[in-house]
């Protein structure tokens, strides 16, 4: 019995996910969702609180699916410099096809949730706080390798690069342009390469 409740409750996520992620936690209303995930108000408030409680339980769903991607472009057999570089073009590439310019889901609320906002903020700042240790282990084996005299820490690089996942997703939302944005992300790997190689 649980597995059916399961599996509902993710495809519930997924909708409600695609709903936030289009218009943005405020301008997304209980109708919206109601129509986007085909449960009642009641359903909707008995599994998940209210908007807020289904918005982070989207947003920790969403995060869920980006560390699976993250590890699955991360955690090869490929060269760590290769690994990084592969994530960045599978940004310009999800960015390409991204045809209504969504960008990324977490960066879009960040942009949008004020400051003051401690439970969804520090919740962000945790997510990404991942996704820089992820970039960071990753250029520790880097050194590990002895292949290179690594000019900046992995602490400093691996924020660079979370800037660079930052500043290429809001710019995809301004400018979408393929050749443009894989030029920001050649200058970013050659500036990274400039510091470890």
């Amino acid at each position: 019995m649980a597995r059916p409740i399961e599996f509902e409750r993710e495809e519930v996520l997924r909708k409600a996910i695609g709903i936030f992620w289009q218009k943005g936690y405020n301008a997304t209303s209980i109708k919206n969702l109601v129509e986007a995930t085909g449960l009642q108000p009641g359903s909707l408030y008995a599994a998940f609180g209210d908007k807020r409680g289904l918005f982070l339980a989207a947003i920790d769903g969403y995060f869920e699916d980006m560390k699976r991607m993250i590890s699955s472009m991360l955690h090869t057999d490929q060269s760590p410099l290769v690994r990084i570089e592969t994530f960045f073009n599978r940004l310009v590439s999800d960015s390409i096809t991204d045809e209504h310019r969504k960008g990324c889901f977490l960066v879009n609320t960040l942009l949008e949730i004020p400051v003051h906002d401690q439970e969804i903020n520090s919740r962000l700042q945790a997510m990404f706080a991942l996704v820089e240790n992820e970039f960071r282990d990753v250029l520790k084996e880097h050194i590990a390798s002895g292949e290179s005299d690594i000019k900046q820490s992995p602490e400093e690089l691996a924020r660079f690069l979370v800037a660079g996942i930052y500043g290429l997703r809001v710019f995809n939302k301004t400018q979408p342009d393929g050749l443009v944005l894989q030029s920001i992300v050649d200058n970013l790997l050659f500036v990274l390469r400039a510091n470890i190689l």
